[in-house]
């Protein structure tokens, strides 16, 4: 795939102050180089805004989109091997029309607004959107009873025409309908393609005034350290900021048809006016201490100075291309802007590199994926108890890079230091591996990044760090089970892979148990919901079980299940996957649904299983034996009843235990047993017999 389409080479039109210390204000002498990074082959259309995924050269873009937004998301953004996907989620039209702006969270969640009233009603707002790709526009699409792949929804802001990310689930926007700032705060979210929103609360901003002008966004971003909020005011044509820590709630609002757990009037904010254009102002960015704006009418790009009261205008680029709306510091520390008329995703490359600049492109290893993954997805990145990451270094400098310290560090911990020298010239890479870190089961945040090169202060921090999250598998031994008798869910070293239905989950039932002989089980929970769940699948696995030492023939995995079907249109499925490679590939090796999985008749109540209602089964594992191997429960929802399984048990029945050749009767029971047996037979006293376990212990 060819990356760059064109390039065009822009001057500044004026420049009235500079500083070498921040690397934005390279941007201020010379010449300046803009390469078209994606267009009408990538589907850019109308494009809005843009954001990276936090960590990542995941850069999402959003159209205005005819009946919904659709989104461009391009993967390693103007990097080698650069490729992109299309996607719009199948309920769009009501949750992100004509999109307007969007904001990442710091979590990789993001939130969006679009300029519509919702068919006529007033009804639109914020909605509330995960960054993992496996799950955004991807699961309940098209699902009956189920609403695409949203988080949540607010309302009561209609035509809405920017957005600011603060802090956790709260955002800022644009209200162009109301003509008001508001703040939204979504608190908890519903999962995806659910509903109910009570817990949202909105603050707005009754007397900061602003006014939408059509098919033209109105951004705004949030200078979190100074607790202020820079917005385009729309068609008054300022540039504002309103100190966020300001204003008195004066009231109580009364939402439309929404439940809310609060919505206030707020007034009295502090606001300022920094600028007033004869032009029309679009986007907005800010990254330490810079503060830059686009004009959608003549494509300047505006440099601020935030650090002076009032703010110092340093320059202006004349890029020459009208048409510019959202406008972002991607995380090489460069300016990228969307221009919603020719349909493109630029760049802006400075007229030259700092002196000294080091930093990370990507992590090659692990295998990292969406920087704060949901990972709905059975892929484990590690199996083992240690990381040796690798990653790509380049020098961004005009010198030689001949020494960097290189920092490595998993989730909040502390980082490791490697101290890399060597000799790299202007623009190249290398490969570099770092020392081993020691890791627990289950997910992980790791975050790479560059201090000191050449000793020296770096003048770009945007390009220093990048980050991911991987899953790591613990090795158990042979032979393994599993009662779910702790109270731990899920168990240490176990993984539950869900789509984060609040309502449709799995979970440890602490009242029933396997044939009754305990009372401890894992329960997929698909009654108890009044929304649909169609479609929803929910892994458990298993950690990396070593079946190196297990005998050649009769290892098998055995485990107890109970069903009822709500009636004989509804069937769930409960599957059990295995992998041998960490997680790369599945096999399916059981798979029942419906009357086939069912251990009772079928049922409108509430199932929960007595003693008689269970069923052991068994699969042979002949064929993984000598591999280590990671098992996955699979349930499938069809709006129906609940599942249940439990004692999960890799062994060999065999192990120990010889055959009865005295040619006696002898019986046991109850069979499955929790605590207590009773043999029967003839003439025991004389008989050689012992008990063992499924485990093979006496």
């Amino acid at each position: 795939m060819k990356k760059t389409l064109f390039i065009v080479i822009g001057f500044f039109f004026r420049l009235t102050l500079f500083s070498q210390q921040n690397y934005l204000d390279n941007y201020l002498t010379g010449t300046v180089t803009y390469t078209n990074i994606a267009g009408s082959a990538q589907q850019i259309s109308l494009p809005r805004d843009l954001d990276f995924k936090p960590g990542t050269n995941e850069l999402w873009v959003c159209n205005k989109g005819t009946s919904g937004t659709t989104n461009i998301i391009i993967f390693n953004a103007g990097l080698p091997g650069q490729t992109s996907v299309y996607r719009k989620d199948s309920d769009a039209s009501h949750f992100w029309n004509y999109g307007s702006a969007f904001a990442f969270g710091e979590d990789g969640t993001f939130g969006t607004i679009g300029e519509s009233t919702n068919g006529g009603d007033l009804f639109a707002g914020p909605s509330l959107w995960t960054g993992d790709t496996a799950i955004f526009a991807k699961v309940f699409q098209g699902t009956s009873g189920m609403l695409g792949s949203h988080l949540d929804m607010l309302h009561q802001s209609p035509n809405g025409m920017g957005m600011a990310y603060d802090n956790a689930w709260t955002y800022w926007l644009f209200d162009g309908q109301n003509g008001n700032i508001c703040k939204y705060d979504f608190s908890t979210h519903h999962g995806p393609g659910n509903t109910g929103h009570g817990n949202g609360k909105i603050w707005r901003y009754t007397d900061v005034t602003v006014s939408r002008v059509p098919n033209v966004a109105s951004h705004m971003v949030m200078d979190k350290a100074n607790e202020w909020l820079y917005f385009v005011g729309g068609s008054n044509k300022t540039l504002k900021r309103l100190k966020t820590t300001s204003g008195t709630n004066s009231g109580n609002l009364s939402a439309t048809s929404e439940p809310l757990a609060g919505y206030y009037n707020m007034t009295g904010a502090t606001v300022e006016t920094i600028e007033t254009f004869t032009t029309q102002p679009s986007g907005v960015d800010f990254y330490n201490n810079r503060l830059i704006i686009s004009d959608y009418t003549n494509g300047n790009i505006i440099i601020y100075n935030t650090t002076t009261t009032p703010l110092t205008k340093l320059g202006t680029i004349t890029t020459g291309q009208s048409g510019i709306m959202g406008v972002k510091v991607g995380p090489d520390g460069k300016i990228w802007f969307v221009n919603y008329t020719a349909n493109t995703v630029v760049r802006m490359d400075p007229a030259a590199p700092s002196a000294d600049d080091a930093g990370i492109i990507n992590i090659t290893s692990p295998i990292t994926t969406d920087f704060e993954s949901d990972y709905y997805g059975l892929k484990a990145d590690v199996c083992g108890s240690s990381i040796t990451p690798v990653v790509t270094l380049k020098n961004n400098g005009s010198n030689a890079l001949t020494a960097v310290t290189i920092n490595a560090k998993i989730d909040n911990g502390t980082p490791v230091p490697f101290s890399w020298t060597g000799s790299l010239a202007s623009g190249a890479t290398t490969s570099v591996t770092l020392p081993a870190i020691a890791v627990t089961g289950g997910g992980h945040k790791l975050t790479v990044s560059t201090a000191s090169p050449n000793g020296n202060t770096d003048p770009n921090l945007a390009n220093d760090s990048k980050g991911g999250s991987f899953r790591s598998e613990q090795l158990a031994t042979f032979p393994f089970s599993e009662g779910f008798t702790s109270t731990t869910f899920p168990p240490d070293g176990w993984d539950y892979i869900s789509i984060d239905n609040p309502l449709a989950y799995m979970s440890r039932n602490g009242t029933v148990g396997g044939f009754g002989n305990s009372a401890g089980c894992v329960k997929m929970e698909v009654f108890a919901t009044p929304y649909s769940n169609f479609g929803q699948v929910d892994y458990l696995m298993t950690p990396q079980i070593d079946l190196t030492t297990a005998p050649s023939s009769g290892t098998v995995l055995e485990f107890s299940m109970a069903y009822r079907q709500y009636d004989s249109g509804t069937n769930e499925t409960l599957k059990v996957l295995v992998s041998a490679n960490c997680g790369g590939t599945w096999t399916t090796i059981y798979n029942k649904s419906g009357s086939t999985l069912s251990t009772g008749t079928a049922t409108t109540s509430a199932f929960t299983p007595t003693a008689a209602q269970w069923r052991k089964e068994s699969v042979s594992l002949t064929p993984y034996v000598g591999q280590s191997v990671i098992f996955a429960f699979a349930t499938t929802c069809d709006f129906g009843n609940n599942i249940y399984f439990d004692d999960i048990v890799v062994t060999n029945p065999a192990v120990g235990i010889s055959e009865n050749t005295s040619g006696l009767p002898i019986s046991m029971y109850p069979n499955p047993a929790h605590q207590f047996v009773t043999l029967s037979g003839t003439d025991l006293n004389n008989s050689n017999v012992s008990v063992y376990s499924l485990m093979g212990t006496p």
